[in-house]
């Protein structure tokens, strides 16, 4: 199976997304909570994301009309969906296993937590993207590699500012 652009765009976008609004979510919510606000935002993106594709490239003379096309965009936001998978897993996970939230102290430390494994979780899934849409794109290992480390460092923004922000 041969990934495609949009799936790419997706896997990306949707990991990253993920990390930041896992980031925004206030410290004393339930991982449960944090899952619903990640699964709605995500969704939200996907479908905007979709129909604004939709209404800039549907052209009123499409043999397929207006709606069989709409339809097909939907389906475009998919990918974007499922690379939110993982964070929430980490997210179910902690629920049911009782894992605490990151522990902000008044010396500044932190105790990390399921928020702060899932932020390193998506990190690292952020690097393999980069490394893959390098590699589908034509560059060498080295150069792949180069890529997913830029894509990490997205990753590990998020990271340092939630420990910042909060």
């Amino acid at each position: 199976m041969q990934l495609q652009v949009n799936d790419l765009y997706g896997g990306v976008v949707g990991t990253v997304l993920a990390s930041v609004m896992l980031a925004a979510v206030p410290a004393d919510q339930t991982p449960m909570y944090a899952a619903a606000w990640i699964v709605v935002g995500v969704a939200m993106a996907a479908v905007t994301r979709s129909y604004g594709q939709h209404m800039s490239t549907h052209q009123a003379g499409s043999k397929s009309g207006f709606w069989v096309d709409l339809g097909r965009s939907m389906l475009t936001g998919i990918p974007m969906v499922i690379a939110c998978v993982p964070t929430l897993i980490v997210l179910v996970l902690a629920h049911f296993a009782g894992w605490s939230d990151d522990v902000f102290h008044s010396d500044g430390s932190v105790t990390p937590g399921y928020t702060t494994a899932a932020l390193g979780l998506n990190a690292a899934i952020l690097f393999c993207w980069g490394v893959v849409a390098a590699r589908v794109g034509g560059y060498s290992p080295w150069g792949a590699c180069g890529v997913g480390i830029a894509n990490t460092t997205l990753g590990l923004v998020v990271v340092v500012l939630n420990v910042i922000l909060n």
